[in-house]
């Protein structure tokens, strides 16, 4: 036991030692080392407002929801090719029971997510992605209900509407991380 305390100081000691020895070798200025010319940082993102913090935290948990879906989903899809009947009845069956706890993150998540929280472009986005998840989750009672007797039409509609939503997080997430067009430099 003993040894092996020794070994993870050891091994825990010895990069923080080599960085130490590094630094003091380069700050001494010896003629044959080299200046390093270090890319401009990039300008950092404008902090974001209460709203807008708000509306992650509610995005954050949604999507909390969706990622139960897809678990449900993919338990479905992978079961579907396996010739047991009784593993893709729980499968259907899981996806149920997934939905409703899905269901209950969403709309937990949901009302944080008010789309006036952006300006202009972005608010567009907030909106379309606030309407893909409320499709989403309009799907999601009758897969809790269905999903057991039924899990082929509830898989694909399913399937679609998350599609959708993706979609719709993909364009929300790249246009939180670039600086809106539509404002003049002033209101930047």
């Amino acid at each position: 036991m003993l040894v092996g305390i020794v070994m993870v100081i050891t091994a825990v000691a010895a990069p923080l030692m080599a960085q130490d020895t590094a630094t003091h070798k380069d700050s001494l200025g010896h003629r044959d080392s080299v200046p390093s010319t270090a890319p401009a940082p990039a300008p950092a993102p404008p902090t974001p407002t209460i709203e807008q913090i708000r509306y992650m935290a509610g995005l954050r948990t949604a999507t909390r929801g969706v990622a139960q879906i897809r678990d449900g989903l993919n338990r479905v899809v992978r079961t579907q090719q396996s010739r047991d009947s009784l593993t893709r009845r729980r499968a259907a069956r899981r996806l149920g029971g997934l939905c409703g706890t899905a269901r209950t993150f969403i709309v937990s998540g949901r009302p944080k997510m008010q789309a006036t929280a952006y300006a202009d472009s972005l608010r567009l986005l907030a909106k379309q992605l606030t309407l893909r998840l409320d499709s989403l989750n309009s799907a999601l009672p009758v897969c809790e209900k269905s999903a057991g007797s039924d899990p082929a039409t509830v898989t694909t509609t399913l399937t679609s509407r998350l599609k959708a939503y993706d979609d719709a997080l993909l364009a929300f997430r790249a246009g939180v991380t670039k600086p809106d067009s539509t404002k003049t430099v002033s209101q930047q």
